[in-house]
């Protein structure tokens, strides 16, 4: 039986959770030969085609902290805008203010390519035989979504390359929040505002089950209580019903198909299961959220396992 893994985004706690997942496959005997990822599912897509176990992936993010992913920018001489400070406010006070402030983007993600680097043994991933991994990005000027992939199928459309962490920093630079990475004289960001579901992609390479991971654990109950938490809820929001959505739409398509399709498993996390912090990296919820991925992966797998 051929397995697809989709791990779709969400921030960190998509990172955790989807790790916990990972570890729950590999609870069930399960090892995904075909990998697809977008966001923090695009980071752990790779670290596992690349041959990092589940159980070290699990480790991984439970040792890394704020400081391991992302810093403050330095160069605050960027900040304001001469070109936009030197014309006068109109009425339109909020299009001034925007038009002079200078940075396009607010943290340095530099520790995040040390850690990723670190992690891999190098910038190239050197992908596990008979494995194929997909990762998806925007090209920012375009808006194209690009599908990079180790092996592309026959017709896909998928730009097949030798992947290297900067693809993995490509669909992880969420927009706003992240610098856009460049790539043969191209810029990409995250691809999780307009593609977070990387399920379609999965199925061109034709996987007998395919386990979609909707990572997100943002669902909270108050209202935000800072820009942080604003725009992480709007990134994880996005994030789920864009699984969610896909996931029926294939779902019906499969049932609608004479000979069926592919065996679908959804494993997200409960309806109570609430988690806050887009980009709040810390170990102790990196427990949690990783127990809960890996717990309702069992779950969701013990019908696939039993033959159900």
């Amino acid at each position: 039986m051929s397995v697809a893994l989709v791990l779709s985004g969400g921030g960190a706690s998509a990172a955790y959770f989807g790790a916990g997942v990972a570890q729950g496959l590999a609870d069930a005997g399960l090892r995904p030969t075909v990998l697809s990822g977008t966001s923090a599912g695009g980071l752990n897509a790779g670290l596992l085609a690349a041959g990092v176990s589940p159980a070290q992936l699990v480790e991984l993010w439970i040792s890394v902290q704020g400081h391991d992913v992302y810093k403050p920018r330095l160069d605050l001489w960027r900040l304001l805008r001469p070109a936009g400070l030197v014309r006068l406010p109109t009425s339109d006070l909020m299009g001034y203010a925007l038009d002079s402030v200078g940075w396009t983007w607010l943290l340095d993600t530099a520790p995040a390519r040390r850690t990723l680097t670190a992690a891999l043994g190098g910038e190239r991933l050197r992908i596990t035989p008979g494995v194929q991994v997909v990762v998806a990005a925007v090209e920012e000027c375009s808006g194209e979504v690009v599908h990079f992939t180790n092996s592309a199928p026959a017709g896909s459309g998928f730009r097949e390359v030798p992947l290297t962490v900067d693809h993995l920093m490509a669909g992880a630079a969420a927009p706003v929040l992240f610098p856009p990475v460049e790539i043969d004289g191209r810029r990409y960001v995250d691809a999780g505002m307009v593609a977070n579901t990387p399920l379609q992609p999965a199925m061109a390479y034709q996987p007998d089950t395919v386990v979609v991971v909707a990572s997100s654990c943002g669902r909270q109950s108050g209202a935000p209580e800072s820009l942080g938490d604003a725009l992480g809820l709007a990134f994880e929001n996005v994030a789920r019903f864009a699984v969610l959505r896909d996931y029926e739409h294939t779902k019906e398509l499969g049932e609608l198909r004479p000979g069926g399709g592919p065996r679908l498993v959804l494993v997200e996390p409960a309806d109570e299961f609430e988690v806050s912090g887009f980009a709040r990296f810390d170990p102790d919820v990196a427990r949690t959220v990783v127990a809960h991925g890996r717990e309702r992966a069992r779950a969701a797998l013990a019908t696939v396992t039993s033959g159900g």
